[in-house]
């Protein structure tokens, strides 16, 4: 009888040290660093019974290529940076986030308001979740998106990388290639023509609203101009509402 309980405890000891060194913090930069994208539950001291939302981030997780749950407990002191990171303090609980490997937040729901499909929606492509994290970052985003072919790449590329010295390090270029399958969805999200023969470049604001779009060869002053102003409209377009519309709610 002596081994078998002698094997228990060395079993123990091996399990509860990876246990204890588990955290929220670790799970995130462990799925970044794999380049994975995370659905964060998050919770507090008040929350008994989360396996409704589990079962709803598992069957996201499932469908989502490289995705991973991690629960993260705001009552946990432990956890205190990451709530002042991502302004968890004041949210409704259980709430579900979507986090991209690069750490910015494309989406988040309520728990009991949540579905697998509604969570993979939130899912954006790599170009979108860099422009998302330059823009939580309070830059303006200058879009461009190319293909090789067109002619007038490199002087777009070029005003925009003006643009950008003279806006002093509050704006950046994500330049998305029209060829890559991974962005054709969010392409069409923004009304990009993609048959166009010339590059397309969008300007966000460092509110995120579109304060301009321009075909091919750009002026460095317009593009500055466009990013240091806000949209005007009721409901100017969006990075993260490109579908914005004034139109009366429907009853």
């Amino acid at each position: 009888m002596l081994m078998p309980r002698i094997s228990i405890i060395f079993l123990l000891a091996a399990i509860l040290p990876l246990n204890l060194l588990a955290s929220p913090a670790k799970d995130l930069k462990m799925a970044a660093t794999k380049g994975q994208f995370a659905f964060v539950l998050v919770t507090d001291g008040t929350i008994n019974d989360v396996s409704s939302a589990k079962s709803v981030i598992q069957r996201a997780v499932k469908e989502v290529k490289n995705s991973v749950m991690v629960e993260l407990n705001r009552s946990n002191k432990d956890n205190a940076d990451l709530v002042t990171q991502y302004r968890l303090s004041t949210i409704p609980v259980p709430m579900i986030l979507a986090i991209s490997p690069n750490g910015a937040i494309s989406g988040g729901i309520p728990a009991d308001k949540a579905t697998a499909d509604i969570l993979i929606k939130m899912v954006p492509s790599p170009k979108k979740a860099e422009i998302i994290k330059a823009l939580s970052e309070g830059n303006a985003v200058f879009i461009t998106a190319y293909r090789k072919s067109m002619k007038s790449v490199e002087t777009v590329n070029s005003a925009c990388g003006v643009a950008c010295q003279q806006m002093a390090g509050k704006s950046v270029q994500v330049k998305v290639n029209m060829d890559d399958p991974a962005e054709t969805g969010f392409l069409t999200e923004m009304k990009v023509n993609m048959a166009s023969t010339e590059p397309v470049t969008l300007v966000a604001n460092a509110q995120g609203q579109i304060a301009g779009t321009y075909m091919g060869a750009v002026q460095v002053s317009d593009l500055v101009t466009a990013a240091t102003k806000k949209a005007g409209g009721c409901c100017p377009k969006t990075v993260s509402n490109p579908n914005a519309s004034c139109a009366p709610t429907k009853k």
